[in-house]
């Protein structure tokens, strides 16, 4: 009975969808109609002049032949309908769920992929047209996990030529620091040069306000420190030296508590199998370029730090308590955020900036690794 149920539902592999819609209806049209058939031969044999009035009196409990006969037939036609109702149901739901959900599984194969998992593959049956998109799907992540494979091994094997163009370009990094270091501290050197000058005039004559310009003088010190010690950590080596990512990041987060005791730090890090040097070396680049600019322009109390894989994807996340990039900053950190974006797209990855006025700043970063063993170090 499940043998003949399975052939009546179960669609035809290497057929159409057009194909086994038509293939059912015809089969629940062809149920129907052989059960008319079913009830008109009943009535014809019982209304037939063989049979004798009084014997169907007897065994129907009425006169086949008075005008009540009409209801019979009318039962027939009803139970005819229910039947083909019934058959519909039989073979027309368990159609319309097998189809759902091999559309169900397409949608799903397309969100995994959008979301990095480049290993997954569709295995679709049954339709012909949807076998033929199950075809083109695998195609299509098969191509796209062997382009991100093709970017990762140029990553790994441009690694030197890569410290070259750093080496060569650092002149330029130097021109930016000295940039950054006459409008920064120079400025703030000033700044608290002239306060000091003016606080020792007032300290004879009016020592209860020169007592608030130290605090002011303290602080400014303070912020010039801060500074300071961000651009040396900017301008610190890129390489990781012989450490994982992991054990990298937390060095520097440790330093990094040392020196600045006003700041809080969160982190919530994970050890990252099967990474290249090259991806460890930009991951850490990116992590480092972003803590500096948390130091130098955010005026953040805290900051969080989350390192973990999902589903073969490398994912960082950044965010601080601060200011938010206001429009005024924009051109400032501008240069950082492009140098950031670059690194991570040139690896296959996302790179994400979130950002409200004194709401804060949040950065993702999600890079595909360990897609084959054979693009370890």
């Amino acid at each position: 009975m499940w043998k003949i149920r399975d052939f009546l539902t179960k669609p035809m592999e290497g057929k159409s969808v057009q194909y086994n819609i038509v293939r059912k209806f015809l089969m629940t049209a062809f149920s129907s109609i052989v059960l008319m058939i079913l009830g008109i031969l009943i009535l014809s044999l019982l209304m037939s002049e063989g049979l004798n009035s009084d014997f169907l009196v007897r065994a129907l409990g009425f006169d086949f032949f008075s005008p009540s006969y009409f209801i019979v037939l009318i039962l027939i036609i009803i139970i005819g309908c229910l039947s083909s109702l019934v058959v519909t149901y039989i073979i027309g739901v368990p159609v319309g769920r097998s189809l759902k959900n091999q559309l169900q599984a397409i949608r799903d194969a397309n969100e995994k992929l959008s979301r990095g998992k480049l290993e997954y593959r569709l295995n679709v049956k049954g339709y012909m047209e949807l076998e033929e998109i199950s075809e083109q799907f695998n195609r299509m992540a098969q191509r796209t996990e062997k382009q991100v494979e093709s970017l990762q091994r140029l990553i790994n094997e441009n690694k030197e030529l890569m410290e070259g163009a750093e080496e060569a370009a650092s002149s330029e990094e130097r021109r930016k620091i000295a940039r950054e270091l006459h409008d920064a501290i120079s400025q703030q050197l000033f700044a608290i040069s002239t306060t000091v000058s003016a606080t020792s005039k007032m300290i004879d004559n009016k020592p209860e306000e020169a007592k608030k310009y130290f605090t002011v003088i303290e602080k400014m010190v303070s912020n010039a420190q801060q500074e300071l010690r961000a651009l040396i950590m900017h301008l610190r080596p890129v390489n990781l030296e012989n450490h994982s990512l992991k054990d990298g990041i937390q060095k520097l987060l440790d330093e990094l508590d040392l020196k600045h005791e006003n700041i809080t730090i969160h982190t919530d890090l994970n050890n990252i199998e099967g990474l290249t040097p090259g991806i460890e070396n930009n991951v850490f680049r990116v992590t480092q370029e972003a803590i500096s600019n948390i130091l130098r322009h955010s005026k953040a109390s805290s900051f969080s730090i989350k390192l973990f894989q999902k589903d073969k994807v490398l994912t960082l996340m950044i965010e601080d308590n601060g200011i938010g990039i206001e429009s005024s900053d924009s051109k400032k950190s501008s240069y950082g955020m492009a140098t950031m974006r670059e690194r991570i797209e040139e690896m296959g990855g996302r790179f994400d900036v979130i950002s409200f006025p004194n709401k804060g700043t949040r950065i993702e970063v999600r890079v595909p690794v360990g897609v084959q063993s054979i693009f370890k170090s």
